[in-house]
């Protein structure tokens, strides 16, 4: 007998390999059982290391069972005598195996050659005719295999050639499935954008599912911002007809199945109830139709419609390679956009860069010199753009100091912040009174501004001669005054600029002495939130402030800078930290 010959198997390391990893051990001991009834041989079936696979057979059942099963399957027997047993998957009958018996006697099944032997034997012991009939019966009964255990054995084979064909039939179904898929996956990954990975994918997948139409439609917010599904790839239909599917999510719950991931199919698109535009089926030439979503971490963030022009029936495999085709699908797209989302992300960073480049750059880049008065300043933006800012502007005899915050966070804040920057230092520049100064800057804001965007803005100036600081306060962190141990809020002024058209601004004048200090702050100090969710307030600013007692004023602002971040700890700053100190020398 030639054996077969199988390729080698390469077991996976530390794995031990046994017969019933392969086959079923019912499988096994019902062709121990079989082949020993059939053949009157013993038989047994053993592991690689030699231990029984099988229960030794147990013949008395196995002789009523083959009786039993002959009675049953006595319509199989031809009318030769042949026994017939059909091979068949899914009630489709690929073939049959016939086995006919060998020419015997007619009064025994024993064979010609057999039968002679046995007479021989009978006339030397001098048997008489009865003798020998009981003889020859004996060894019928004994060696003769049943009609039961044949139609059985045969019937294994039968089902094991069965089994075989099918397990080739699905191996070659899955097959085409992964030629299909890594053909329409080479395709997918040479397509540049997400468009035209749709227009790639409509156009593989109508051509290896051989259907006359392949729409693929997108979830989006319509205008009414209810959800609705976008022809955004259509092959083989009219665009016009495809797009009247778009406002099916809420019409339609075949289309809401779909994006749950459930497939969806109709015979008839022109005569089923469930089709809403049975007239555009028809006059687009489709019939049936196969649908289900795509989907991205069990979210449906769209669909793929399969439409054919003869009505179709889709098999088991054509569905399964739907779903495998629509998973292949939307992971491609998700991938596109996120992909798209990323070059977006990084433009939008570079131009963050740039603008933040900008910003720095309208920061002073060192500190005014006034006689007699040092000034040291430092910003901290929480984000990579801030709504926050100090500025110094020589006045020619006099310095004039602001800070200011824009409201909100982010490029819109930091272009807020720019819009005041510029219009104070247009207007300090021709005016002196510091309140007409403020009630321009607000007036210029209300003017370019919508109702929620506003700064609030500290300015003042320090006549060199005199040292008088006049200032003017609009709705900012008032100033603090630290003189001979106390400290003094300088807060006159009014309302934030950018509110109102009109409003009235106050100044205030403070002749500044030797040893004074005065500290410019925004709120993103006062505001300063700790792990366990406690302000740095006013009052642990006051106390910082007396800290810094004589220091100059660059090492005091580190210091308070230090005292802030003690206080926060671990926690991330949650808006931008700006100081200004201004010392008067002894």
């Amino acid at each position: 007998m030639r054996l077969l010959n199988t390729p080698p198997i390469q077991p996976v390391a530390s794995a031990k390999l046994s017969l019933t990893d392969f086959i079923d051990p019912g499988t096994l001991q019902e062709l121990q059982d079989s082949f020993t009834s059939f053949a009157r041989l013993s038989m047994r079936v053993l592991d690689a290391d030699g231990s029984p696979v099988t229960k030794p057979t147990n013949l008395p059942a196995r002789a009523e069972a083959d009786r039993a099963f002959e009675e049953l399957t006595f319509t199989e027997r031809e009318p030769d005598g042949s026994l017939r047993a059909p091979v068949t998957i899914g009630g489709i009958e690929l073939g049959s195996i016939v086995v006919r018996p060998h020419q015997i006697e007619p009064d025994h099944g024993l064979l010609p050659e057999h039968r002679k032997r046995l007479l021989d034997v009978c006339e030397r012991l001098g048997l008489d005719a009865t003798d020998r009939e009981v003889l020859l019966g004996a060894a019928e009964d004994a060696y003769a295999a049943t009609t039961g255990a044949s139609l059985g054995f045969i019937y294994l084979i039968a089902n094991s050639i069965a089994q075989l064909c099918y397990e080739q039939h699905q191996n070659r179904q899955r097959i085409r499935e992964l030629r299909v898929l890594y053909e329409l996956s080479t395709l997918l990954a040479a397509q540049a954008n997400p468009q035209e990975t749709l227009d790639t994918a409509a156009n593989a997948v109508a051509r290896v599912m051989d259907v006359k139409a392949v729409v693929i439609r997108l979830l989006r917010q319509g205008d009414d911002g209810r959800p609705e599904l976008e022809a955004r790839a259509v092959f083989g239909m009219d665009h016009q007809i495809a797009d009247k599917g778009r406002t099916l999510v809420n019409k339609s719950e075949l289309t809401r199945k779909a994006l749950n991931g459930e497939m969806v199919y109709i015979a008839d698109m022109t005569a089923d109830a469930r089709s809403y535009y049975p007239e555009d089926a028809r006059r687009a030439g489709i019939t049936s139709m196969l649908s289900t979503g795509l989907m991205v971490q069990d979210r449906g963030i769209g669909t793929i419609q399969l439409f054919t022009e003869q009505p179709r029936r889709f098999s088991g495999f054509e569905e399964n390679l739907t779903r495998a085709i629509a998973q292949l699908l939307a992971a491609s797209i998700h991938s596109a956009q996120l992909d798209a989302a990323r070059r977006r992300n990084a433009a939008l960073a570079r131009q963050v860069e740039l603008a933040r480049g900008v910003q720095q750059r309208m920061l002073p880049r060192k500190s005014p010199s006034i006689p007699g008065v040092e000034i040291a300043a430092s910003y901290v933006p929480s984000q990579d753009l801030g709504g926050d800012f100090y500025d110094f502007i020589n006045l020619g005899n006099a310095t004039g100091l602001a800070i200011g915050d824009a409201v909100g966070k982010g490029v819109a804040a930091s272009l807020l912040m720019a819009s005041v920057r510029a219009s104070l230092r247009a207007h300090a520049h021709d005016l002196y009174d510091l309140d007409v100064v403020l009630d321009r800057v607000n007036r210029a804001l209300f003017d370019d501004t919508l109702d929620n965007e506003f700064a609030t803005l500290w300015y003042g100036t320090i006549d060199h001669a005199t040292k008088r600081l006049t200032y003017c306060n609009a709705g900012h962190e008032p100033a603090l005054l630290l003189r001979n141990g106390g400290v003094i809020p300088l807060d006159v002024g009014g309302l934030v600029v950018g509110v109102l058209s009109r409003t009235a601004y106050d100044k205030g004048v403070v002749d500044l002495e030797p040893g004074d200090a005065v500290l410019l702050y925004s709120d993103g100090v006062t505001d300063a939130m700790n792990e366990a969710d406690q302000r740095f307030g006013r009052s642990q600013l006051e106390d910082a402030l007396h800290a810094v007692g004589s220091m100059p004023t660059e090492q005091g602002v580190n210091h308070l800078l230090g005292r802030l971040r003690d206080h926060r700890g671990q926690r991330n700053a949650n808006d931008d930290v700006t100081l200004v100190l201004v010392r008067v020398n002894e």
